[in-house]
């Protein structure tokens, strides 16, 4: 259907879709037929046709169809005679079997149900995919974790939104401290080289070869991440933050990949970066990408940076 809106979140409704437009195919074709019944009823009647007389539980199991769906069709069939009840060997429970009636109405419905068959085999025929292979599959996986729990589940997870990765630009000046300064005062205190750097990244990273990058969430700024170039083939990932409110989300990965990208279409050489052995989460994300710890500089500018890392060579 052109213009479909409902993709995944729809997917009952466009089943429901379907089987209307089908049901009313075939009700249209069971008139023509002259036979008096709709295709609600058809379950019913080919579950009894495939296995003979059942209990209505059998028939519920079967069809996937409530108990209360199944009896009141059952009910239906039998005020028009194509249905018997009889009492099972418990003689709580009710087996259902076709009458007379009802044989002769299966006598005339076979040969309809075979034409149905090969229409339908058309149908599928003339589709790229086999609905009925992707319909199974659906159904398994909705009988080992129910769409409810699944629900609940991403109830829970941070929803990522329209997450984007961009380039330094003037209008995200301060966006660029603002990220750097929440993560640096609440854990440490803010050094000279940090207040250089996050008022004019300009001069301290773009003049000299470095570049800068963003994750905007929504069209928002919430991370932030620099390479600056110390040399033709050394570099460092410096600065890399992001807002609370947007952690969770894989941002840290983001901008961790996009600065590799960029180290390694420069042709660099060696990638280093100065951090804090207290920042677990961060040094776990950087192992994860290939760094190494390497013992400490001669000289740092950070009095807080206590571990040290570089890409390891055999990385790329």
């Amino acid at each position: 259907m052109n213009g479909e809106i409902f993709l995944e979140i729809g997917i009952g409704t466009r089943c429901r879709r379907i089987f209307e437009m089908l049901s009313m195919e075939m009700d249209t074709i069971y008139k023509a037929e002259g036979i008096d019944i709709g295709m609600r009823e058809f379950p019913i009647l080919y579950c009894l046709y495939q296995k003979g007389p059942l209990l209505i539980n059998d028939i519920q199991k079967l069809t996937g169809l409530s108990h209360s769906a199944v009896s009141q069709t059952v009910k239906k069939l039998s005020n028009k005679e194509y249905l018997w009840l009889r009492t099972a060997d418990d003689a709580r429970s009710k087996i259902v079997v076709f009458s007379d009636r009802g044989e002769k109405l299966i006598k005339r419905l076979i040969p309809i149900w075979h034409v149905a068959k090969r229409a339908m085999a058309d149908v599928i025929g003339d589709c790229e995919h086999n609905i009925l292979d992707a319909m199974a599959d659906y159904e398994q996986a909705l009988s080992q974790k129910s769409f409810t729990q699944r629900y609940n589940e991403k109830r829970e997870e941070k929803h990522a939104g329209d997450v984007e990765i961009v380039p330094y630009h003037v209008k995200f000046r301060n966006d660029w401290r603002i990220i750097n300064q929440q993560w640096i005062e609440l854990l440490f205190e803010m050094e000279e080289e940090d207040i250089i750097n996050l008022n004019d990244p300009e001069k301290y990273v773009l003049d000299k070869g470095g570049e800068i990058y963003f994750t905007l969430l929504d069209g928002k700024p919430v991370g932030a991440v620099a390479l600056k170039k110390h040399s033709p083939e050394r570099y460092e990932l410096s600065k890399m933050g992001v807002l609370p409110e947007a952690k969770g989300m894989g941002l840290g990965n983001m901008l961790v990949e996009k600065v590799l990208e960029r180290y390694e279409a420069r042709g660099g050489k060696e990638l280093f970066l100065e951090t804090n052995s207290s920042l677990t989460p961060a040094i776990t994300l950087y192992k994860k990408y290939g760094f190494k710890e390497v013992p400490a500089p001669e000289n740092s500018p950070y009095s807080r940076a206590d571990y040290f890392m570089e890409l390891q060579k055999d990385h790329h």
